[in-house]
């Protein structure tokens, strides 16, 4: 049972198009969650590429003070990260052993 968020609510607002919208996200997400056995690999597969990404990339502890500094250490690792599994890996139980090293 999905309910409306709150600003559905605000007499204020014209809130049909979002109601539209909001019933239109409800379909989507039912359909997929119906369909979870087939994304589950996918799922896996993005959360090996973070776990690269954070144990390559020494991105496990970001100490970082300015937006600045962020964006680029964090564009550098994606980078990085990117380079390294198009370059290195071929298929899935390298890219888990990578990670897992």
């Amino acid at each position: 049972m999905l309910s409306y968020p709150l600003n559905i609510f605000d007499s204020k607002r014209n809130t049909k198009e979002e109601k539209k919208l909001y019933k239109k996200l409800v379909a989507k997400f039912k359909s997929l969650i119906e369909n979870w056995g087939g994304l589950r690999p996918i799922r896996s597969l993005i959360e090996d590429v973070f776990k690269l990404a954070k144990k390559t990339c020494n991105m496990e502890n970001l100490h970082r003070y300015t937006k600045r500094s962020v964006k680029k250490y964090c564009s550098l690792a994606v980078f990085l990260t990117g380079a390294v599994i198009a370059f290195s890996i071929s298929d899935k139980k390298m890219l888990q052993r990578l990670a897992e090293s």
